[in-house]
C-alpha cells in the first residue's frame, strides 16, 4: 500500500430496532398491572413474544418473568441460556415444567425474535419457527395463569420474585407484546415478520414497543417503569455482516462512519 492510498472497509447494513437497554446489574422495566390483569382473567392459554439481542450468552439470563411479591414459589420465566431458549413455571413450591429448545439457537450481538405459546402445552419459537424441544420437568404442562393466583409482578429484563431481582439481563429488548389465546404457528410467524395480526384488537393485551417510552399500545394499558440504569434507544443495532476489508491494509490513518443502513471505513497511508 502506497503513501496516500485508500482502502474501502464495508459492512452490508446494520438492523436496528426501538429498544431498552439493560447492563445486566438491576436494570429492568417494570410492568405490575399486566400480571395482576392475567390473573384476573384466568387465562388458560396465551403468547409471549420479543425482540431480544445479547451481549453474551454464557449465563442464564431472563427475558420476561411474572412472580410473587412475597414469596419464591411461584412464578412464570422466559429466559436464556447457554444459547437457548427455556420456559419455566414454579407453583406450590415446586417446577411444574421447564422446557428448553434442544439445540442452541440464540446468538450474541445478533437481533432474535422469541416467543412462547401456551396451547395446553408450551411451544418454543425462534424468528418465526417452531423449535425442537426437550422437556425437562413436565408435572404439569398446563398451567398458566389460570394457576399463578398469587402472582402480582411482571417485569421485563429480570426475574421478579419475593421481593428480589435476580437472573438479570445484558443487552437489549426490543417490542414486547402478549396475546390472551395460543397463536397459531402462522400467526407466530407473521407477527416475526412484523404485521398486524387480523384479531389483535380483541387478544393483544400488551404491546409494548420500547419507542419513546414503555407505554402499554394494547388493550390492557399496562404502562411500564424504566428501573434502575435501564434507558431507551431508538435505534439499537446489530451488525449483520463482519467488517471486510477490500485489500490488504498498512494504515496510519482509520476512519469510519456509520450511516442507516450501511457502515463505511477509509484506510488512509500516510506520505
Amino acid at each position: 500500500m502506497a503513501a496516500g492510498d485508500i482502502k474501502t472497509v464495508v459492512a452490508d447494513r446494520f438492523e436496528h430496532k426501538p429498544a431498552v437497554v439493560l447492563d445486566g446489574v438491576d436494570d429492568y422495566v417494570l410492568a405490575n398491572a399486566h400480571a395482576v390483569a392475567r390473573v384476573a382473567a384466568n387465562d388458560v392459554t396465551g403468547t409471549y413474544s420479543a425482540w431480544i439481542i445479547l451481549d453474551e450468552i454464557t449465563t442464564s439470563q431472563t427475558i420476561l418473568s411474572a412472580g410473587d411479591n412475597s414469596s419464591t414459589d411461584e412464578y412464570l420465566r422466559f429466559y436464556v441460556s447457554t444459547g437457548q431458549i427455556y420456559i419455566r413455571l414454579k407453583h406450590g413450591g415446586a417446577d411444574q415444567f421447564i422446557i428448553k429448545e434442544t439445540t442452541a439457537s440464540i446468538k450474541p450481538g445478533i437481533w432474535t425474535h422469541v416467543a412462547v405459546v401456551q396451547e395446553g402445552r408450551p411451544i418454543l419459537y425462534v424468528n418465526g419457527k417452531k423449535r425442537v424441544m426437550t422437556d425437562i420437568t413436565a408435572t404439569d404442562l398446563t398451567m398458566w395463569y389460570d394457576e399463578l393466583t398469587l402472582t402480582d409482578k411482571f417485569a421485563i429484563g429480570v426475574l421478579e420474585s419475593n421481593a428480589t431481582h435476580t437472573q438479570d439481563y445484558g443487552g437489549a429488548i426490543g417490542e414486547v407484546k402478549y396475546w390472551n389465546k395460543a397463536l397459531t404457528a402462522d400467526e407466530v410467524y407473521s407477527a416475526y415478520q412484523g404485521n398486524v395480526l387480523s384479531d389483535d384488537g380483541t387478544y393483544l393485551q400488551l404491546d409494548i414497543n420500547m419507542d419513546g417510552d414503555v407505554t402499554d399500545a394494547g388493550l390492557g394499558a399496562d404502562d411500564g417503569t424504566l428501573v434502575g440504569n435501564a434507558y431507551l434507544d431508538p435505534e439499537f443495532a446489530q451488525l449483520t455482516s463482519k467488517l471486510r476489508v477490500m485489500g490488504p491494509v498498512v494504515a496510519d490513518n482509520f476512519s469510519i462512519a456509520a450511516t442507516q443502513g450501511s457502515i463505511h471505513a477509509a484506510v488512509i497511508k500516510a506520505a
